[in-house]
């Protein structure tokens, strides 16, 4: 697999040349050939560099006085690191003269942008199963998956519901792209609205043997669209050169099973390489009762029941809820002793096909499957129980946790499942590449609970039985009960397809030029079936409803000079939307909705010596509206519940509505003190220009007679905004020894100014969008994210060889983090052992001290005051819990 560090189209190769003792050797002349030729000398470390080299197959040589000329192919996609090393003699006084290898030397950045590479396959095989701790120990980089608590799917830790989306340098999800190849990944799910970015929480680990982390405007950068940030971008396995194979066995946090196993076979011109993975968990609860629960009822033993008098509804609201003739649970109704299953399980896997054609053209197919199911996903909110006079049972007042999210009295089903399928082709044409590539990627997800007819559980607490007056108490006996008919159905898939063509030639030996061309299609044919007490909400978003985007960039790039690489983009985008017609209601017409946008990228590099790089990129960026908020425009104003509303609210298309443009910069500096040691810096800052906000305003105070108020909610355009980070990383990584890293970045995201009456409307004076506050970091108040001020990782080991190491890992989440809890230290360790040859032995000690580590998430009730927050009260952030204190062990047979 050759490393794919930079997403260019040209590359950078650097690499060492060292004698049969390992030690370097200096003034070796190594001399590339190929779509570019060049030349150069190993420095007084034996390092070497080329920079701005077009993707292509050349031929490295090193040549060095006494010991003779190497010479090897290397197919270049993305930079390439080359470790040249002479073996000694042989008996017949042959020499075999060195081999090719990728070392295990620190990282050394030499592309225009930041960029931090990560290995999702090995992770997956050291039985790691969610991307939250990959991507939460890389500094300025955060998963925004934990939605400000308000999201029960992300009640467990590394539940494969979690919605996992990436921000990069601060940016909201929908403001980071991840692309597979160049190509966008467009997928919701049940818990990640349509279009307002992707949960890579659908995808396995396994399948992706790259994935790199690209902060900043880089100027080589397939797509300018829904960047801001940075890029992530996703690579599978490219040619298999050896037939290799390996089984993983891991245990969860929980107990549970995880395997993973892969096969690699090179034969002639073919070459493939599969995996699959799955992963069996009994979750935190493993099927014990819960303590306690609400329920809406009809009947308790045939008779029939109400929270309150005179009787009406049985269903049981949140108790902080103003508006209902009751306090906390006075008359309120707990349960105890059902049956609740947390355990999932998750099967996941790829094959990657690549055949020679001829020595100049490739083709490839790539496919990655995963799917996940959850019987249960709770979540606990704490309330104040406070019984009645007269109540005796054995739950005494005071503050409890009931469970929602599935808790009514069934097992829940939740699933989710993704596929994706990825052509391609890759043709040397005279000088150049030619790469066409087409993605069809499709994602998968469902929730749904019903109540059952009857139950026989414990009741505690107190209600009024067939319309009396008088409280009837429930002291922890068992009664059977009728539960209200409950049921509620989402199903929702996405359909997501790109095409790519690019081409990259070289003018000369120094300079190369080149064009690219990215289509990329997404809707949401979902369909939902809700019902709530009744018929709530039904209804089905057409398949009509469409989101299209064509960007076309040009190129030209190369080596101005021995030290300095020049790259320049100009990107063209236009992207249109296919919804619904606003002003029709009937929902049978539609509209085009286009955005334009070109913007320029340019990218710097000077490399005064092979062991220092320092980088310069700058340009434009380009956001679109998330399309979950053109759809379903048409529904008409609803009410906040079906029993005893307190207000009506509706949620409007904004036609006016402009994509978010912005302009940024990143310079940085990489380092080399010496083979294993690298010192990274970067700063990074981003103006944004219209982003997206929700506008909520007062538009009656009677709706239809009613007496209750109705709101309605806009998408809008902020002003101006802001993202500024400065990121550091020092590393000293060496094959044999002492290793060790650390790193940290702090990361600002704020509004800067508003648009004028932005506090105000017409109908609504001081009431409206006053969670928007210029000049403070964005910390969930008016988003689903919160961007954290400081982020850090401490690493410190010894390696006796590639499998035999240990070390110990702290990783710093600093105040405003995504778990709303003061700033932390989680800290991890690893032990690596190889038994035999074949068979090697990982143990992982998670969260050693053991730091926020329920099992299951709390939360709070937030600011429920007959009037949506966010038309005048900022949201309760909501702690959440990091993850159990654990011992993994994984078993590798390689």
């Amino acid at each position: 697999m050759s490393a794919q560090i930079a997403p260019t189209n040209s590359a950078a190769i650097s690499g060492s040349v060292s004698d049969s003792a390992s030690k370097p050797v200096a003034n070796a002349k190594v001399s590339l050939t190929g779509p570019r030729s060049a030349s150069t000398q190993t420095d007084a470390q034996g390092l070497f560099a080329f920079v701005g080299v077009p993707f292509g197959t050349y031929q490295i040589s090193a040549a060095a006085q006494d010991l003779g000329t190497a010479t090897r192919s290397v197919t270049v996609e993305g930079d390439t690191n080359v470790a040249i090393q002479y073996e000694p003699v042989s008996s017949n006084g042959l020499k075999t003269i060195a081999h090719v290898s990728a070392p295990a030397n620190a990282q050394f950045n030499v592309s225009p942008a930041s960029v931090t590479q990560v290995n999702p396959m090995q992770e997956a095989f050291q039985g790691e199963t969610s991307w939250r701790k990959i991507l939460e120990q890389i500094p300025g980089v955060n998963q925004a998956g934990l939605y400000n608590g308000s999201n029960t799917l992300a009640s467990m830790p590394d539940s494969p519901l979690v919605p996992m989306q990436i921000s990069i340098d601060g940016t909201l999800p929908y403001e980071t792209a991840t692309l597979l190849d160049g190509m966008p990944l467009i997928g919701s799910s049940y818990s990640v609205p349509a279009g307002s970015g992707t949960n890579i929480g659908s995808y396995g680990l396994n399948s992706f043997s790259s994935a790199d982390v690209v902060r900043g405007p880089g100027a080589n950068s397939p797509s300018i669209v829904d960047s801001i940030g940075g890029s992530f971008l996703l690579h599978p396995a490219g040619i298999v050169t050896q037939n290799h194979y390996e089984l993983s066995v891991s245990t969860d946090p929980y107990g549970g099973i995880i395997t993973n196993a892969l096969v690699a076979v090179h034969f002639n011109k073919l070459s493939v390489l599969a995996t699959y993975g799955a992963a069996d968990s009994p979750g935190p609860l493993a099927s014990a009762g819960t303590a306690v629960n609400t329920v809406p009822l009809l009947s308790v033993n045939g008779n029939m029941f109400s929270t309150y008098y005179p009787p009406g509804s049985g269903f049981i609201f949140n108790p902080n809820y103003s508006g209902f003739p009751y306090e906390g649970y006075k008359t309120g109704l707990l349960v105890s002793g059902f049956n609740f299953d947390s355990a999932w399980s998750t099967h996941s896997g790829s094959l990657a096909l690549s055949y020679v054609l001829s020595p100049t053209v490739t083709v490839a197919i790539f496919y990655a499957g995963s799917t996940a199911t959850q019987r249960s996903t709770p979540a606990y909110t704490d309330v104040n129980f406070a019984p009645p006079s007269g109540y005796g049972g054995g739950i005494a007042p005071g503050l409890y946790t009931f469970s929602y999210g599935g808790g009514f009295l069934n097992e829940t089903p939740f699933d989710q499942a993704s596929s994706l399928l990825e052509e391609k082709i890759t043709a040397q044409i005279g000088r150049g590449i030619l790469h066409l590539a087409a993605l069809q990627n499709r994602t998968y997800s469902t929730c749904s609970y019903a109540t059952p007819d009857t139950a026989n559980v414990r009741l505690f607490g107190a209600g009024y039985l067939n319309g009396s007056s008088t409280l009837t108490f429930f002291n922890g006996n068992v009664y059977t009960i009728v539960p209200q008919p409950n049921s509620y159905l989402i199903d929702r898939w996405t359909d997501n397809r790109d095409l790519l063509a690019t081409y990259t030639t070289s003018i000369n030996e120094k300079y190369h030029v080149g064009a690219s061309y990215v289509k990329s299609y997404y809707n949401v044919p979902s369909f939902y079936n809700c019902f709530f007490l009744g018929s709530f909400y039904s209804g089905s978003n057409p398949s009509a409803i469409s989101q299209t985007t064509d960007e076309s960039r040009f190129f030209i790039g190369g080596n101005f000079s021995e030290k300095t690489s020049i790259d320049l983009s100009m990107y063209y985008t236009n992207a249109n939307y296919h919804v619904q017609n606003p002003n029709d209601f009937s929902g049978h017409t539609y509209i085009d909705k286009p955005y334009t946008y070109a913007a320029p990228r340019l990218g710097f590099v000077w490399r005064p010596t092979a062991a220092v790089a320092i980088r310069a990129s700058a340009g434009g960026g380009f956001a679109e509206a998330q399309l979950n908020e053109l759809i379903g425009s048409n529904f008409p104003p609803f009410p906040n519940n079906q029993s005893a509303p307190t207000f009506y609210q509706a949620y409007l298309t904004n036609v006016n509505l402009q994509p978010e443009k912005s302009f940024a910069f990143d310079i940085g500096m990489d380092i080399r003190a010496h083979r294993g040691t690298v010192l990274s810096f970067d700063v990074y800052h981003a103006n944004l220009y219209g982003q997206f906000y929700t506008s909520t305003a007062l538009t009656s105070t009677n709706y239809k007679g009613t007496g209750l108020p109705l709101y309605t909610h806009a998408i809008g355009n902020l002003g101006a905004s802001r993202y500024e980070g400065i990121l550091a990383d020092l590393r000293h990584d060496v094959p044999y020894g002492i290793y060790w890293t650390f790193s940290g970045g702090l990361t600002r995201g704020f509004v800067v100014g508003v648009p004028a009456g932005f506090y105000d409307t017409a109908a609504c004076t001081n009431c409206a969008n006053l969670t928007v506050v210029p000049n403070i970091n964005f910390n969930g108040a008016f988003t689903p994210v919160s961007i954290p001020y400081a982020q850090g990782l401490g690493r410190l080991g010894y390696r006796w060889n590639p499998e035999k190491y240990v070390d110990l890992v702290a990783t710093y989440y600093g105040n405003n983090n995504t778990y709303f809890r003061p700033a932390f230290v989680e800290l991890d360790g690893h032990v690596g052992y190889p038994i035999t040859r074949d068979l090697a032995m990982l143990l992982t000690f998670e969260n050693i001290t053991g730091i926020y580590d329920s099992a299951i998430q709390y939360q709070t009730a937030g600011n429920l005051t007959g009037a949506p927050a966010i038309a005048g009260a900022p949201s309760v952030l909501t702690s959440e819990m990091f993850g159990p204190r654990t011992v993994q062990l994984t078993v590798n047979i390689h």
